[in-house]
């Protein structure tokens, strides 16, 4: 039912703004939370970048068991990336536009932090703001 987006991922890996909102979709046994694959090399990108990649393999086996799926970004994903581009008042990222594809053709909630997301509308993209850091 929720797709947690990069920000929201790095959100919870360091307790930052956010996790606590995290942390109920994990609690709740009636959730489903998943992540895009494209958010797997932008999060160990993230602790690359903060010198601390060396804990990847921890960060990935203990996340793979909270996410219920990691769903890919196929042909289907790219096309309504398109779509979302051509509804958005203002650019969006071309890997945020991906993930948030993903959550809409699956149907998911998109769960994030970056404030970009607000050029979608409800009607395209189903999405809950996280407080930004």
């Amino acid at each position: 039912m929720f797709l947690l987006d990069s920000s929201a991922w790095l959100a919870h890996l360091f307790g930052e703004a956010g996790a606590e909102q995290v942390n109920l979709l994990f609690d709740d046994p009636d959730n489903e939370v998943s992540i895009s694959a494209l958010s797997i090399p932008e999060v160990y990108g993230r602790l690359k970048a903060l010198g601390i990649a060396a804990r990847w393999p921890e960060v990935r086996d203990s996340y793979a068991a909270l996410f219920a799926k990691t769903l890919p970004a196929d042909e289907v994903v790219a096309n309504r990336a398109v779509a979302l581009r051509e509804a958005a008042s203002a650019r969006l990222p071309t890997i945020d536009t991906l993930i948030a594809a993903t959550a809409a053709v699956n149907d998911l909630t998109l769960v994030h932090r970056d404030p970009h997301f607000a050029a979608l509308s409800s009607t395209v993209l189903r999405q809950q703001m996280l407080p930004e850091k």
